[in-house]
């Protein structure tokens, strides 16, 4: 069955209600379990009918980071003689650090489970600011069988998140950031999600070398969300945010260990809290690709009826970066 969606990507939305829009179109979609039993055939149809929309998040962050590092370049060709133009350029492109990661599941049986998550992350550090830019995509489906012969197609996720971060003297001890985050959720019936906010980071923990590294944020974030179904109460409230983020290497770089707590009560002190924790490990297999398994939870204090509160996944795949 085809399902034809298009859809303006709504990048930010600012206090006063003005949008600012980046035309992510997105025409045709055909579902996966439509395709017969797992194979290279229905392979291949989800990586056409789905794959493409990590395309848009692709070109959009490598055009902020043209726009980003343009001046700087322009910069360095008025003011540098030309024989130091390419190792000023090469100074800035020592400060930019990447990572993408690619995690699958995919299940057969009585039960046929397929789930595909990806995220670029981007990331621009210098002594006064920093900038960092983080597309996400996953989708995912359950389909249930009966002599051989497909009984039940749903899809359970396709999620789309977009996270932009502002640092202001991060490589102090004590800094400032802003932030702003996009989401659209089909697990979690929600329609669109907008997050922005200021808070202060503090390092407790950075060795000279960052293979330990331990930092703590505090922030208030205005947050709208939006549900799919028109029964559903939508909110905008404020939060409070505290985040723990760590990385620990281990073994002589032989095993990477990254973690990321964040906690989201209401100002308003009410049931409207969220809880996001992620844990990964990571082993390297040559100096830009590593192994890397992984766990979420997520919880909600507000949920559309029929959708539960708390959600887990394990995932397996490979990370090709700098990072």
């Amino acid at each position: 069955m085809l399902k034809s969606i298009i859809w303006a990507f709504p990048l930010l939305r600012c206090g006063s209600g003005c949008y600012v829009y980046t035309d992510l179109a997105e025409v045709g979609f055909t579902s996966f379990q439509h395709y017969g039993k797992l194979s290279i055939k229905r392979l291949y149809h989800f990586v056409v009918n789905e794959y493409y929309r990590i395309v848009p998040y692709t070109s959009l962050t490598l055009t902020l980071c043209f726009a980003f590092l343009f001046p700087f370049y322009s910069f360095a060709q008025q003011t540098a003689p030309q024989d130091t133009i390419p190792s000023q350029f090469q100074k800035i492109l020592k400060k930019m650090k990447y990572k993408w990661v690619n995690d699958a599941l995919w299940q057969t049986g009585n039960v046929e489970r397929f789930l595909y998550n990806t995220n670029f992350q981007w990331i621009f550090n210098d002594s006064l600011l920093d900038f960092e830019i983080k597309p996400r995509f996953s989708y995912g489906e359950v389909t249930q069988k009966q002599n051989d012969k497909i009984i039940k197609g749903v899809v359970q996720e396709r999620e789309q998140i977009l996270d932009l971060h502002f640092g202001l003297f991060s490589q102090k001890r004590i800094y400032g950031f802003s932030f702003g985050t996009f989401e659209r959720s089909n697990l979690r019936k929600i329609h669109f999600r907008w997050q922005t906010g200021i808070g202060v980071g503090w390092h407790i923990l950075k060795t000279q070398n960052k293979n330990q590294r331990l930092n703590l944020t505090a922030a208030l974030l205005r947050e709208e969300t939006d549900f799919i179904n028109p029964k559903q109460a939508d909110y905008k409230i404020f939060r409070a945010s505290i985040r723990l983020r760590g990385r620990h290497v281990f073994f002589n770089n032989r095993l990477i260990v990254t973690y990321l707590t964040t906690y989201m009560p209401s100002v308003a002190f009410d049931n409207n809290k969220r809880l996001t924790s992620n844990v990964s490990v990571e082993v390297p297999i040559s100096k830009k690709i590593q192994l890397r398994s992984s766990f979420d939870y997520t919880y909600e204090g507000i949920v559309p009826q029929n959708v539960k509160k708390t959600d887990t996944r394990t995932l397996v795949g490979l990370v090709f970066g700098n990072m």
